[in-house]
């Protein structure tokens, strides 16, 4: 009973929104000094509840809605929408369902959020796959294999970039032009273009 007096009150609110802030702000502090994710279960319960939105131009996405990082910003948001509400004279029930809302449309958005974070950093990933068969530039010489390692110049996943490269058998000179054959130990396996 005395939790719905504090409800009520406007009490409640307050709390539920201060504590959640402050875990708010430490997993920012601890995700910005590299500690890493300060709540570790964030990662297992993300892959249980995931929510396949499908936008209006027909592109489809996984949010992870209901991550720890996603019921702290729901949290966050309910309690301080409630505590600003108890200020004036509303039902109690409404600034309950106004706040719930709030707090929904935040979860939302912070998995909007993260989505995006983890689309970005998965387009900026290299397939080496994709430049077997490609041509390039040898860079920095490559010694006879088994030597030592080059580099080669090459376009894959339609931007410029310098490899680490071996060679089939024999050593190649910088400004030859290649042909790359295989991935070896995450390196690109080249010969030269006759």
């Amino acid at each position: 009973m005395l939790l719905a007096i504090d409800f009520v009150g406007g009490n409640a609110y307050f709390y539920v929104a201060l504590a959640f802030t402050t875990f708010f702000l430490l997993q920012g502090v601890f995700t910005f000094i590299g500690i890493g994710d300060a709540f570790e279960i964030d990662a297992d319960f993300d892959a249980e509840i995931d929510v396949d939105v499908d936008i209006t131009n027909g592109i489809g996405m996984t949010l992870h809605l209901f991550s720890v990082r996603g019921i702290i910003a729901f949290f966050m948001m309910f309690g301080w929408t409630g505590h600003f509400l108890t200020v004036g004279d509303i039902n109690p029930i409404v600034v309950f369902v106004i706040s719930f809302i709030a707090g929904t449309i935040m979860l939302f958005l912070v998995s909007l959020i993260y989505y995006f974070i983890l689309k970005l950093s998965q387009e900026g990933t290299l397939n080496k796959q994709e430049a077997i068969g490609k041509e390039g530039t040898v860079y920095i010489p490559i010694p006879n294999r088994n030597e030592g390692i080059g580099k080669v110049q090459l376009i894959v996943s339609g931007s410029l970039q310098t490899l680490d490269a071996i060679a089939k058998d024999k050593s190649i000179k910088t400004g030859t032009e290649v042909k790359v054959l295989a991935i070896v130990n995450n390196m690109l396996e080249v010969e030269e273009i006759e």
